[in-house]
């Protein structure tokens, strides 16, 4: 019973670093040495792609609301944010969150909020945010491994 509420924590804390949280992705696989790792992925990803997935439709909220359109309007450096952020996700498509996602200690929170404002599609949006958080685990890990050596 304890290992499933350390799991249910795992993946709230996934989805709140997704919606609010300025906090590391992958901080579950210092916290918990009881759990087999497999599971830590497992309720980490899902909790991103949950957040992600609520992010989109709050980000789909937002740019549709007049207030926001008169924002950009008259706030230069938001319609240049937005605009750029638009050619970004235009360019590389669901591959950019995917990467960027992918980067240990990458600040996940403002990208995805960014890229929810321009996104189009939420669950392939939602599936590249967890997939990148399970990628960027797996790079914490091996970075471990390589600084404790092979026989640590």
């Amino acid at each position: 019973m304890e290992t499933l509420g350390a799991l249910l924590l795992i993946f709230l804390y996934e989805a709140g670093t997704a919606v609010f949280l300025p906090t590391p992705s992958e901080a579950p696989l210092f916290a918990y040495s009881w759990i087999p790792l497999g599971w830590i992925f497992v309720f980490a990803v899902a909790g991103k792609i949950l957040g992600s997935y609520l992010i989109f439709f709050a980000g789909d909220r937002v740019k549709t609301s007049a207030r926001f359109r008169r924002l950009a309007e008259h706030q230069r450096a938001i319609r240049a944010v937005v605009s750029w952020s638009e050619r970004f996700v235009d360019r590389y498509g669901i591959l950019a969150i995917f990467v960027l996602l992918s980067v240990p200690g990458f600040p996940d929170t403002v990208s995805l909020y960014l890229f929810a404002l321009v996104g189009k599609r939420p669950i392939v949006f939602a599936l590249a945010a967890g997939l990148g958080t399970g990628v960027r685990m797996i790079l914490v890990l091996f970075g471990i491994h390589v600084i404790r050596g092979p026989g640590a």
